[in-house]
């Protein structure tokens, strides 16, 4: 006899029997999918998931590879561990990988937030010899390029301006490529980080609201940083914004304008690693002060100024004071100067070539009221003019 169970009881309980069957091993099925083998993203990260996909790295097929390198992407920095011991026992396909990988994190992650993906490259790079060392190498470069653009869009966006302006070394202008953090800068510390990916500039000034400690420790970790200019700050300002410099290897120039500095504060720029110049141009500090910088920082050219600023270049060979450059919005310029006049008397004193002439200005503040001669087409000529200070443009 043949039993039909389509008009059963016994039918109805079959089916539903074999449905649930059915779903509940697709359910661990999946459940063993993603804790075992890392299909969606699981809060934590086991050790058997992440030794899984590195191990499929050198996997025969090469989807099976790709696929085992987006799932430890997927992972985040927490397997870079892992990853480095793998390197250390796989082959060229393991190593190749895994520092993609850990490039991937350097890359697309915030520079504090990469799980020391960064320094283990660098390590990798310094440490290693071979392959791995040419992969973490030609990793570095990438992350550092695609960090130096984007840190000089973070920082344009945030107020700095970054480009070709005027910067004066012990007074004098040059225009140069520069970083300027001042009073359009948006106030958040946070995205100056970024400035230790801004390779390539040696001069940074510092102006207004923005000479504070916090920002100048920034400022310091600049790769290639040479000439610093701190100006403008009519508060008093802290201790941190020179000790903040001490880290530095090395600093070329130094120019501090219009700052008022205290006793303490000479006490820890004449520890700071100086090696060309250091210009103090309206500070209040006291001439004993600036003594014992000298005594400290020997052979260390040092421009004492009490701020006043006329605004000419003379040239150096001459036996006069014949003006070679008259800046604009200056003094010089007010006081009608031109170019190839020569300068005999600023106030009491007179001028006979341009060492002289920038002797007596520095006995001067802005705002004070000299009297210029000059000489213009044999013709002696006399202007009085009121003292600026020195500012870029």
């Amino acid at each position: 006899m043949i039993l039909s169970i389509h008009n059963s009881k016994f039918a109805a309980l079959f089916v539903l029997g074999l449905v649930l069957t059915l779903i509940s091993v697709v359910t661990a099925d999946k459940a063993t999918a993603q804790g075992q083998l890392g299909e969606g993203t699981p809060a934590v990260v086991s050790k058997d998931t992440a030794a899984y996909w590195i191990k499929q790295l050198s996997h025969e097929h090469y989807l099976r590879r790709e696929k085992a390198s987006q799932k430890i992407k997927e992972m985040g920095p927490v397997v870079i561990p892992d990853l480095v011991t793998a390197m250390n026992q796989g082959d060229l396909e393991v190593i190749e990988r895994a520092v993609a990988v850990i490039s991937d994190f350097a890359i697309t992650l915030e520079p504090a937030d990469d799980g020391n993906a960064w320094e283990t490259l660098q390590n990798m790079a310094e440490n290693s010899v071979g392959r791995r060392a040419l992969a973490a190498k030609a990793a570095m470069d990438e992350v550092a390029e695609s960090r130096s653009e984007r840190a000089e869009g973070l920082l344009i966006a945030a107020g700095l301006f970054i480009g070709d302006g005027d910067f004066s070394v012990a007074a004098s202008q040059s225009l140069l490529p520069l970083i300027e953090v001042g009073d359009r800068w948006n106030g958040d510390v946070k995205v100056l980080r970024w400035l230790e990916w801004a390779g390539g500039i040696g001069h940074v000034r510092v102006s207004g609201k923005a000479v504070k400690g916090s920002v100048l420790r920034n400022v310091a970790r600049m790769p290639d940083l040479t000439a610093i200019a701190i100006v403008n700050s009519d508060a008093a300002v802290e201790d941190e914004v020179f000790s903040s410099l001490s880290v530095m290897e090395r600093i070329e120039s130094l120019d501090i304008r219009y700052v008022k500095l205290t006793e303490q504060q000479g006490e820890i720029i004449s520890r700071l690693p100086l090696r060309t110049s250091l210009t103090l141009m309206g500070t209040s500090i006291t001439s004993a002060a600036v003594e014992k910088i000298r005594s400290r920082l020997s052979g260390l050219e040092i421009q004492f100024r009490q701020g006043g600023f006329l605004g000419v270049s003379c040239y150096p060979e001459e036996q006069v004071c014949l003006v070679s450059k008259v800046y604009p919005n200056t003094a010089a310029s007010d006081a009608g100067l031109m170019f190839r006049d020569i300068i005999v008397g600023a106030g009491k004193d007179d001028v006979s070539d341009f060492s002289t002439l920038q002797e007596t200005i520095n006995k001067h503040q802005a705002g004070d009221e000299i009297e210029i001669r000059f000489l213009r087409g044999g013709k002696l000529l006399k202007s009085t003019v009121k003292l600026r200070r020195l500012e870029e443009n």
